[in-house]
């Protein structure tokens, strides 16, 4: 029921589909294009075989969409209908996601390179919870890098702050679609407040970290704050990301910008 949609396709008539980016737990994204402008854009289909659960998230998406304005986030261009189907179009960003750059380039990064990373995307992130919505789901897939910037895509998740119930949750209090995989460090990125994102910032520069880091052989796991030799500021910063110690963007990007002064003037790394 959800296999993607061919190489060729034409949707309703206007775009056509060029290239499957990749499926999410209620939706499939496409990259597209416009048969009247020729540019490419983003096409988003609800997953078949979430029904109406998967369609009402679309919307919501589509609907939150409309009202943002950032130009580190994408912009809705259409609501289109193919047969009975509906799908949101929206701004398609050039570039490599974190993601690939650390499994596919073997990018690595520094201290400093990490923490800019973080300092960009809390702008897109104060704009959308000033508008009242929390994106939820920040993690290396949803940043898109390019040599104009960094962008924070895909608010498939993202909902109203405080908003009651905002995935459906079955009778077991287990989000539909994550029976399997539903760990702790989800469960607190799914909440719908403000933290959730500065958390899920906070285990996005771990990743960061991790791209670059190799253990010893033989050597015991141990927990992020040993294995990475980290400069004590920042290790404070980073956990005060993942203890909720700031409300808001705002804050934490004072607070980042004080500490990217002090360590740039040194050239620490």
């Amino acid at each position: 029921m959800d296999y993607p949609l061919g190489h060729g396709m034409i949707w309703g008539r206007t775009y056509r589909i060029e290239e499957f980016l990749g499926m999410g737990s209620y939706g499939q994204a496409y990259r597209c294009t416009d048969l009247r402008s020729g540019e490419a854009v983003l096409l988003k289909r609800a997953k078949p075989s979430k029904h109406e659960t998967g369609r009402r998230l679309l919307r919501r998406e589509a609907d939150i969409l409309q009202k943002l304005n950032h130009p580190q986030m994408p912009k809705q261009l259409d609501w289109t209908v193919h047969r009975r189907e509906e799908a949101l179009v929206m701004t398609y960003v050039e570039g490599i996601t974190a993601e690939q750059a650390i499994l596919l380039e073997a990018r690595t990064f520094t201290q400093l390179e990490a923490l800019r990373i973080v300092e960009a995307l809390l702008s897109p992130l104060k704009h959308l919870h000033e508008k009242g919505y929390v994106h939820r789901d920040v993690r290396i897939p949803n940043v898109v890098m390019n040599e104009k910037g960094i962008y924070l895509i895909d608010l498939g998740l993202a909902c109203r702050i405080g908003e009651e119930n905002p995935d459906g949750r079955d009778d077991s209090g287990q989000p539909s679609g994550f029976a399997d995989s539903w760990g702790a460090v989800k469960f607190r990125m799914r909440q719908p407040d403000r933290t959730s994102d500065l958390y899920g910032l906070g285990h996005l520069f771990l990743f960061l970290m991790y791209a670059g880091y190799t253990p010893l052989e033989g050597e015991k796991e141990r927990g992020w704050e040993e294995e990475l030799a980290l400069e004590p500021e920042i290790r404070s910063f980073v956990k005060g990301l993942l203890d909720s110690r700031w409300q808001t963007a705002a804050e934490c990007e004072r607070v980042l910008k004080q500490i990217l002064e002090h360590y740039s003037s040194g050239n620490n790394e």
